[in-house]
């Protein structure tokens, strides 16, 4: 028999509270605020001081408990995937902002407390090597290519090294600060909530938006997030259809399970509408993933066949013929035309896969350069189309080399036994191995759902990460009694 007491991690002292009646600073702080609150109103600025006001708050809340910026962070990424009005512009950004504010907390701590843990901890070593590799590589593109010019492709300019940087940097900054302030049970707890809620939302706007008829594909899509793209929405979809179903594992209530299998078998047919070739597959794969043993969690094979029945009786009644069409058009070689929906989608990723291929043969070792992609396909293969490579094996192959894929193989592999020693560990409370357990699912369909979309720079693969850092180190300091 064992048992394991929670403890503070390391560095972690408890917060000292304060008095309750109203202090000086408070009484202040209040006749600032009205102060400002009258010149605002006189100078018709209202909604300019309401932001001010809100922004203020904010800090201080952040300043007060900075897992409240992490879980805004978390937030912001789930909700603003895709660039949205929500992400502000150029560097002045929410995240950026929220970014600052938690790196000089983080900061001011270390020069209290100097542990730096998280350097020793493998993901974020290895997501070091792979800055320097992009470093390296990036570089070398310019040797490479001296006459490689920026163009404009529709909307945008095809060359995004910069935005990718950028990307690379605010995302690993996350993963150190999200690894230094989320230290409790109830720090993953709400994370994970988080994660669900803001996930879950995208399912009402989708199922929405398809029953209006707005798209003129057909096909369904959210309002905002990465869901906004027809196969993302289905990626996102099932991702979080393991976290629910574990979760529904572990509920007692008759009334609450129904009600978790009722948002599973939402998840199932959001898939279904959105027609994503590459979503129906991975119904597949996860319906799979969902009959395994993960340590106390135990495979539900008979569950999983009742929801595999559900999912046909979608297909039969209520998905359209021509969404069915598209999802069935799965051979990568097929050269029809005319009515064979998806065909021509299906050809252009082939040849993009093969044109990437062809660049990593013959860059082998840097590729050419982060975020250069596109435009070498256009200016020095003359490819007509010049379309991202919509596969993070070949990306990584093309425009990082061989060390960036082993380095991106070498991170999820180690990500996932750290997940397996999670869910085998006794010190893993009860009420968060749903957690431990889903994890594993929500990894596999990200590598599967990786041959067919850019995905290893996207926020969704930052969270998976962060998220088995933060719970792998919670776990290990909990100190266990064998009796």
């Amino acid at each position: 028999m064992s048992a394991a007491a929670d403890q503070a991690l390391p560095g972690y002292g408890s917060r000292a509270r304060g008095g309750s009646g109203p202090s000086l600073l408070g009484l202040v702080g209040l006749a600032a605020l009205a102060v400002l609150l009258v010149a605002a109103t006189l100078a018709s600025q209202e909604a300019t001081a309401v932001a001010l006001i809100i922004a203020s708050m904010l800090l201080v809340v952040v300043l007060a408990r900075p897992e409240v910026g992490i879980l805004l962070l978390l937030t912001n990424y789930l909700f603003a995937s895709y660039p949205t009005p929500i992400r502000g512009g150029g560097l002045l950004t929410i995240n950026n902002v929220l970014g600052i504010i938690l790196s000089v907390i983080l900061l001011a701590e270390l020069a209290q407390r100097p542990d730096f843990w998280f350097v020793r901890v493998r993901q974020v070593q290895l997501y070091l090597l792979l800055g320097v590799v992009f470093l390296f590589g990036t570089f070398a593109s310019y040797w490479t290519f001296p006459d490689l010019r920026i163009t404009w492709g529709k909307v945008r300019t095809l060359d995004q090294t910069a935005p990718l940087a950028r990307d690379f940097i605010t995302r690993f900054a996350f993963i150190i600060l999200a690894a230094k302030f989320l230290t409790t049970k109830r720090h993953i707890k709400m994370a994970m909530t988080v994660i669900l809620l803001c996930l879950i939302m995208v399912v009402p706007s989708a199922l929405g938006d398809w029953a209006m008829g707005t798209r003129a594909d057909g096909r369904a899509a959210a309002a905002f997030s990465m869901g906004t793209n027809s196969n993302r929405l289905a990626f996102l979809c099932l991702m979080q259809a393991a976290f629910w179903w574990y979760l529904g594992q572990t509920q007692k209530s008759p009334a609450v399970r129904l009600f978790i299998y009722g948002v599973i078998g939402a998840l199932v047919l959001t898939v279904l509408l959105a027609a994503s070739r590459s979503g129906f597959l991975g119904l597949g794969v996860l319906f799979y993933l969902l009959t395994r043993d993960r340590g106390a969690m135990r495979g539900s094979r008979i569950q999983v066949v009742l929801l595999a029945f559900l999912m046909i009786g979608m297909m039969l009644t209520i998905v359209p013929q021509e969404s069915l069409e598209r999802m069935a058009n799965l051979n990568p070689f097929a050269q029809g035309r005319g009515g064979n929906i998806g065909t021509h989608s299906t050809e252009r990723r082939v040849e993009t896969v093969g044109l990437g291929w062809d660049i990593f043969l013959e860059y082998p070792i840097f590729g050419v350069g982060l975020g250069n992609f596109r435009e070498v396909a256009r200016q020095v293969y003359n490819d007509p189309f010049y379309r991202p490579p919509h596969n993070s094996y070949i990306w990584a192959l093309s425009e990082g080399g061989i060390f960036c894929l082993a380095l991106f193989l070498l991170l999820y592999w180690v990500t996932l036994r750290d997940i397996r020693w999670i869910q085998r560990s006794p010190a893993t409370p009860a009420d968060v191995r749903w957690i431990a357990a889903a994890l594993e699912p929500s990894l596999m369909l990200l590598l599967f759902y990786s041959f067919f979309a850019d995905m290893w720079l996207n926020p969704i693969t930052y969270i998976l990460v962060v998220l088995t850092m933060v719970f792998k180190r919670y776990v290990s300091c909990r100190r266990v009694v064998i009796a």
